[in-house]
């Protein structure tokens, strides 16, 4: 049985023991957009925002704190899993006499992935390990080989994935480790008929009885789990103050509409080669050899959702196709300044080309 089953299994006995709530809209001290997110037209992350340790095991003396957390989604047409050891040599500055407060880090447990298919199953526990030199050496290793994988383009460290998996398998089965908070989620598109539909927003998990605390009073302010007034105003936002006595963990669910498109190298190269071909004339080579390439690596990149790869080659061509109507040569536009035109007028050739392309390269998303 691999760790995701395993823990899987430990989550669902134990979930009585937590409290757990996507926080709504109105409970949270900034406006975004949290309507359901349809696959193939964003880009999402998720985050652990905020983290508190009550002083109900000696951490650090006797016991290490460790978040674990495992993210699955479809990524290039298959089902990847990408984990995340939050290690707890951050965390030491507080200090065992100085526990029950919020511990303020953030996290980014995922890359900025593109929703393109599927489901998004979301796992994470909060551990206790027996600390000894060995293995807090062990896990600061470990933390260090996580923090490689959340990296803007996947694709370049996915190699990472699985191995840096098998370790953090390796290592909680290592002495003793005690959960003691978990959470796991499986969010659906916004038609996947589920009330748990990927959106933006954060959600929480606690370690307490359901009625133990009341959820009306629950409410975020700047990224960090606090009580204050019920009620849809922003009253909370004066009158909050800190979850004490609890241990917990605040996650929270971003969503773009446009990738970072700096990151995106391979494309990035691309487009500098066809911009310094139309400075030196040379249209011939870009039309045949060069804006083909582009194309073809947009379209294979499965860090570009569906709805962006059209956009990146109109706006793309009507870029190239600008620079090679001036009379002399101007400042090359950078890959995230071409994604900020505004679309250009599409031909029916056109239309038909790229719907030829999307068909030809997005098989294997369907």
């Amino acid at each position: 049985m691999n760790i995701f089953q395993s823990l899987s299994e430990t989550f669902s006995r134990e979930a009585p023991k937590y409290k757990t709530l996507f926080l709504p809209k109105h409970r949270v001290d900034i406006d975004y957009d949290d309507t359901p997110i349809r696959t193939g037209e964003a880009y999402c992350r998720i985050w652990l925002e905020d983290m508190n340790l009550a002083k109900d095991v000696d951490w650090f003396k006797q016991r290490y704190p460790v978040v674990h957390a495992a993210v699955r989604f479809y990524y290039d047409g298959k089902l990847v899993t990408i984990p995340y050891l939050a290690a707890p040599g951050t965390l030491k500055e507080f200090g065992s006499s100085n526990l029950d407060k919020v511990i303020q880090d953030r996290y980014a447990l995922t890359p900025l992935f593109p929703f393109n298919q599927g489901l998004v199953e979301f796992q994470t526990g909060l551990f206790s390990i027996a600390a000894s030199d060995s293995i807090g050496k062990l896990i600061e290793t470990m933390g260090r080989f996580a923090k490689m994988l959340p990296v803007p383009e996947l694709s370049s460290v996915l190699n990472l994935a699985e191995p840096v998996y098998r370790g953090i398998e390796d290592l909680l089965n290592i002495g003793e480790r005690r959960l003691e908070l978990g959470y796991q989620q499986t969010f659906s598109d916004a038609e996947g008929g589920s009330s748990n539909f990927l959106r933006e927003g954060y959600f929480a998990v606690i370690l307490a009885d359901e009625n133990e605390i009341n959820s009306d009073k629950l409410c975020v302010v700047n990224d960090n789990l606090r009580e204050g007034s019920p009620g849809t105003t922003k009253v909370f936002v004066r009158d909050c103050k800190p979850l004490k006595g609890y241990s917990y963990m605040l996650f929270r669910i971003e969503k773009r509409k446009q990738q970072d498109w700096e990151s995106l190298k391979s494309i990035k190269e691309l487009v500098a080669q066809a911009q310094d071909a139309v400075f030196s004339g040379e249209y011939e080579k870009v039309n045949k050899f060069i804006l083909p390439a582009i194309k073809m690596a947009i379209y294979r990149s499965p860090d570009v959702t569906k709805a962006d790869q059209s956009n990146m080659v109109l706006k793309i061509q009507e870029e190239l196709k600008e620079l090679g109507l001036q009379a002399t040569k101007v400042q090359k536009r950078s890959l995230y300044s071409i994604m900020q035109r505004p679309l250009p007028p599409i031909d029916a050739a056109t239309q038909a080309e790229l719907a030829a392309l999307e068909q030809l390269f997005n098989q294997n998303t369907r």
